[in-house]
């Protein structure tokens, strides 16, 4: 392998002097429109320099209003109740409030201020001394009659326990051991089935941190949930691949899988962050982003979703070899990287050709005024711009991939969406190499045509056959997938796809791995796929991810 030329950026996201955001325009959101409006940018304070790093403490989001109208944001415990319940507010142990009141009024009319006990118990309880201290006077009264020295009333209570139990004993024995013998016999069967379909990477490993098989209409995963994966190999050559979702109650979780066990693992982020000083809070169907490295001895995942703020947060596995249920929040160097309300994130984790450069995390975003920026964690709180507002649409979805330059994994492309009529646009991809300056003129249109940005509309992205072929997907609205292929040598459009052996499908959010594996979020279930690099239309179906 040849050495790298002279004066090469020691990392691909070093930037140079001009700063493209200086002459673009700021763009409003507009609730009746679904791409950008241009309106004349900001001007700098006097005498105040622009750099090349567009700091991100400027320019206040219009109309941060929640992209998603009906959805309550959490935390909350339990769907179905409102932040503000009872519930939720802890006011009461019971529902519509009820309690102990501060006065109860007795059976015999009197009321004992401030007592617990409401009037359904009676009095209140009385001291060993009873009243002022002494003892009530005693009566004599009449002797009661008994059976086997028990009072009637109370020995024929007794008999009526007595036979009711033998009855019960009689009775639910016989049929406590059948139902023994069933359950142990379906044991049996489920343990044969999962033996039989364990070299898939769809099974589950039946922990029981893992969710129950999905048999019931109960809603596990959140309706407007993304979805997010990245794989990594490790010393021994175990693949490993990591999906995050968000569940029915908002949390942020983790699926692991690797391809020693061939099982999946769940860690939920938010419950492990609950009791710590920064308990996570993102936005339900917030964007999700992921990526992995595997270099030299350092092997990490980190994944990134935005708060109600519409400012990205990170959480990591600093150890993902050897602690992986270990989760940390990543605080990007206390940077602010604001979005686009209800915009989406790309990400990955960028490799550089120095000897010492473990490379870098990489995040694509919109900017509130409307420019798609590129964020690194060498210098986190100074994004680049990639996409200028004039060209990208409103809330457009994204994909980010890793591409060679020569012998060389340390360049990029950034799959985005730019407006071509009041109705239509189209998914294009924009090359980095060097810098994004002249990135415009070096544009790959993927699909033409295709509907404005939607919630539901997502972008996905991959490469195989040593990074030379890629798949650019996207879901959009009504469900249906359009894409394109480049097989090392042209651009080939796909108007559909085929998920093949698979369960019917109606997917509401996708992503790809690195690996080329296919996940998606369908029926209640996130499914998994690989993809036929043969055809690259047709992806085979591998299992069942989640739940």
């Amino acid at each position: 392998m040849s050495q790298p030329p002279e004066h090469t950026p020691y990392s691909t996201l070093e930037v140079s002097p001009g700063d493209p955001e200086t002459f673009q325009k700021e763009v409003i959101q507009y609730p009746d429109h679904s791409y950008p409006q241009a309106v004349p940018v900001e001007q700098a304070a006097v005498g105040g320099t622009q750099s090349y790093y567009g700091p991100e403490s400027a320019k206040e989001v219009v109309n941060p209003s929640h992209i998603y109208p009906g959805v309550i944001p959490g935390p909350y415990k339990y769907p179905n109740y409102a932040a503000g319940s009872v519930y939720y507010q802890n006011a009461a142990a019971y529902p519509n409030g009820a309690g102990y009141p501060a006065s109860t009024i007795y059976s015999d009319g009197s009321t004992y201020p401030n007592s617990a006990y409401p009037s359904a118990y009676g009095p209140g309880p009385i001291g060993a001394a009873g009243f002022d201290g002494e003892y009530p006077p005693t009566e004599s009264a009449t002797p009661i009659k008994t059976i086997c020295g028990l009072p009637r009333k109370t020995f024929f209570i007794i008999l009526g326990v007595v036979i009711v139990v033998v009855i019960a004993l009689v009775v639910g024995i016989p049929a406590g051991l059948a139902s023994k013998n069933h359950a142990s016999g379906s044991t049996d069967s489920a343990e044969s089935s999962g033996s039989g379909s364990g070299s898939g990477s769809g099974s589950n490993n039946g922990s029981p941190t893992d969710p129950p098989s999905n048999s019931t209409d109960e809603k596990l995963i959140l309706d407007n949930s993304k979805i997010t994966a990245s794989n990594w190999t490790d010393p021994n050559g175990v693949i490993h691949r990591t999906i995050f979702f968000q569940d029915a109650y908002n949390s942020i979780i983790a699926r692991r899988w690797d391809s020693k066990n061939k099982s999946w693992k769940t860690n939920n982020l938010t419950e492990l962050m609950a009791a710590t000083t920064k308990p996570l809070n993102p936005q339900p169907g917030t964007p999700l982003a992921s990526a992995s490295m595997d270099y030299k001895q350092t092997f990490e995942t980190h994944v990134w979703f935005t708060d109600p703020g519409n400012v990205i947060r990170s959480m990591a596995s600093f150890d993902a070899l050897n602690r992986p249920d270990s989760w940390d929040n990543d605080t990007l160097d206390n940077a602010r990287l604001e979005t686009w309300p209800g915009g989406q994130l790309a990400a990955m984790w960028q490799r550089c050709w120095g000897a010492d450069c473990e490379g870098t995390w990489v995040v694509a975003y919109q900017r509130p005024e409307g420019a798609i920026k590129t964020a690194n964690s060498s210098t986190w709180a100074t994004a680049t711009v990639a996409v200028d507002s004039k060209n990208v649409a409103a809330n457009s979805s994204l994909a980010i991939l890793p591409t060679l330059r020569g012998p060389w994994l340390d360049r990029l492309e950034l799959v985005s969406e730019q407006v071509t009529s009041g109705t239509t646009g189209s998914m294009r991809m924009t090359p980095y190499d060097d810098t994004w300056d002249g990135a415009e003129q070096k544009v790959t249109e993927l699909q033409d045509g295709i509907p404005l940005p939607a919630p539901s509309q997502q972008f996905a992205a991959t490469r195989w056959d040593n990074w030379n072929q890629a798949l650019y997907l996207g879901l959009l609205r009504g469900g249906k997938t359009e894409g394109s292929h480049w097989d090392g040598n042209q651009m080939n459009p796909i108007s559909s796809f085929q998920f093949k052996s698979g369960p019917e499908t109606n997917f509401t959010a996708i992503a790809m791995s690195p690996d080329a594996m296919f996940y998606g979020i369908s029926n209640n279930e996130i499914l998994e796929y690989s993809l036929d690099t043969s055809d690259p239309s047709n992806f085979n179906y591998v299992g069942r991810v989640y739940p």
